[in-house]
């Protein structure tokens, strides 16, 4: 069977690492020799991070330089599922210094005690980092506590094949969902969190459908979104759904789809392939959104809170600023500092240039008014629900 089998529920890898961090956690009880404790007072400049892949650099030797820091990342999916999973039932707290997730998730994580506010005075950077970025709802609990600090950010939307659509810019998110330019050869992102909320915000500009917030839906109006979906399925419009990142890059590197709704570091490695594949500017909005760093309770106190407050200080840094544009096009709360660095450092023309057009890409995209992701929503359940019914339907 086609592994991209639209029928075909694709699964969650592993995290093959876990098993090695327990065994760690566990051997820290037997550090009683002076050799053995002396390399325990190293590992305290060690901070340990668990978060999504496209927040994690290629190469972190010039944030460790920044920061005096040495990084142990361990990847996982973008899925509030999983967030949960390793925060609440993982107890990933007893050996994460710092999670990096998807904004919104504080909204119940923070509220229920495992994530620890955040002191903006503690961490450098912050108040060159425009207020309304910081603060953010998407950083903030709805008790109004600052549990996430904004480390990257962007506003998604679609690639696509231009000799394939033949239209200019701004397009409609039509081509994603009922275009017959690109019947049969569309490719959605499979979760609830971007492709319900970026099919809903299609709706709700074209007048098809009444809703509020496209990221916050209803469960009548989650209904109204998927009975549409469900409809466009039936009729053939949709190739594939696909989890990982090197799916959505196959998929249109093989041209099995000529639009998808991905990341867009995506579409930077497709260009590397010499493929003509564009990331659209789009009339109805972005699915706008932020990876915030959160700080397990555990970590809150003591020599880690040392080691986390220079890591949240490095990812408002100019280091990481510089090579989060340049690998993904992605910016950061403090973008301008990434710029600051690369004309610093000397570094090429072309990153330079390119570390420009993105905080000019971000600067425009996020003056669109819809919407901002929402890992949390009110009625989460109904959500997830109803995008099973799709994926089943």
């Amino acid at each position: 069977m086609n592994g991209h089998d639209l029928t075909t529920p694709q699964g969650r890898p592993g995290l093959s690492r876990r098993a090695v961090l327990k065994a760690a956690a566990a051997g820290a009880a037997v550090l009683t020799t002076p050799a053995l404790i002396r390399q325990a007072h190293a590992a305290a400049s060690t901070v340990r991070i668990m978060g999504v892949e496209t927040a994690a650099l290629n190469d972190w030797s010039s944030f460790e330089k920044e920061t005096g820091l040495q990084v142990e990342f361990t990847g996982i999916n973008s899925d509030p599922g999983i967030f949960r999973q390793e925060v609440v039932a993982n107890a990933a707290g007893e050996r994460i210094d710092i999670f990096l997730m998807d904004g919104g998730i504080e909204d119940e994580l923070g509220a229920k005690g495992f994530f620890a506010p955040i002191d903006p005075a503690k961490v450098k950077g912050w108040s060159e980092a425009p207020a309304a970025v910081m603060n953010s709802p998407l950083a903030q609990g709805p008790d109004g506590k600052q549990y996430g600090m904004p480390v990257v950010m962007n506003a998604d939307s679609f690639a696509y094949y231009p000799e394939v659509i033949g239209e200019e810019e701004p397009l409609s998110y039509a081509l994603l969902f009922e275009s017959d330019k690109t019947l049969g050869k569309v490719a959605l992102e499979n979760t609830w969190l971007t492709s319900l909320p970026m099919a809903a915000t299609y709706l709700k500009v074209a007048g098809k459908q009444a809703i509020g917030d496209p990221s916050n839906m209803t469960p009548e109006e989650a209904k109204a979104v998927v009975d549409f979906l469900i409809a466009r399925k039936k009729a053939g419009q949709f190739r594939a759904l696909w989890s990982t990142f090197e799916e959505s890059i196959d998929l249109m590197a093989r041209k099995e789809v000529v639009a998808i709704n991905c990341w867009e570091p995506a579409v930077k490695e497709l260009r590397k392939q010499g493929k003509d594949v564009r990331y659209a500017f789009t009339k109805e909005g972005y699915n706008k959104w932020m990876i915030c760093a959160y700080v397990p309770k555990e970590a809150a106190t003591g020599g880690r809170a040392e080691v986390v407050a220079k890591a949240l200080s490095g990812f408002l840094g100019g280091a990481y600023a510089a090579q989060i544009a340049v690998l993904r096009g992605y910016a950061t709360a403090n973008a301008k500092a990434g710029l600051a660095y690369a004309e610093a450092q000397k570094m090429s023309a072309e990153d330079i240039e390119s570390i420009k057009a993105n905080i000019a890409k971000i600067e425009k995209k996020f003056a669109a008014p819809l919407f901002w992701q929402n890992a949390a929503p009110t009625n989460l359940q109904a959500i997830e629900a109803e995008w099973e019914r799709f994926r089943q339907a």
